[in-house]
């Protein structure tokens, strides 16, 4: 006999998951966790950057 180990629930609903749409139990599912991606929902914490302080300088010079 082999046993296998329960599957974790669908993160979003907690319904089980389905091997298809894994680790989601439906392509709904999946969908709002994407659309929790694109906007923002997911986002690791951190300090704020200024984004032209990345930019390479290019040769020009500032007047400070």
């Amino acid at each position: 006999m082999t046993e296998t180990k329960p599957r974790p629930p669908c993160p979003i609903c907690k319904k089980p998951n389905v091997v298809e749409f894994r680790p989601f139990c439906s392509k709904r599912c999946a969908d709002i966790d994407l659309g929790k991606w694109f906007s923002g929902a997911y986002a690791v914490p951190g300090e704020r950057v200024d984004p032209e302080a990345d930019l390479p300088d290019e040769g020009v010079s500032r007047e400070d």
